[in-house]
């Protein structure tokens, strides 16, 4: 097995992980857009997002991941948001 070969196989299991992580939080989101819709709250919460990227690029060991990491929590909370809006219109029907 090449050096690149393994690095693509700990791709894979690192994926894995993720995707049971992302599957995880997705489940929880719902819970939270449910909370937000049973009391009347908005989507977008600018200061939470903005807490949940500061709080979690202090998390980084490496500080050089420092752009790539908030980029992915903001794709991350896009799709979130995008859910929860989801949940809202198909109660709407």
């Amino acid at each position: 097995m090449t050096e690149l070969d393994q690095c693509r196989e700990e791709i894979d299991l690192i994926d894995q992980q993720l995707t049971a992580l992302f599957e995880k939080r997705m489940e929880t989101v719902l819970k939270v857009g449910e909370y937000k819709k049973a009391h009347d709250l908005p989507i977008l919460d600018a200061g939470r997002e903005e807490a949940v990227i500061k709080k979690n690029i202090e998390r980084l060991s490496n500080p050089a991941f420092h752009r790539e990491l908030s980029d992915f929590y903001q794709a991350l909370m896009a799709i979130t948001k995008e859910t929860q809006q989801r949940l809202m219109d198909e109660s709407e029907d």
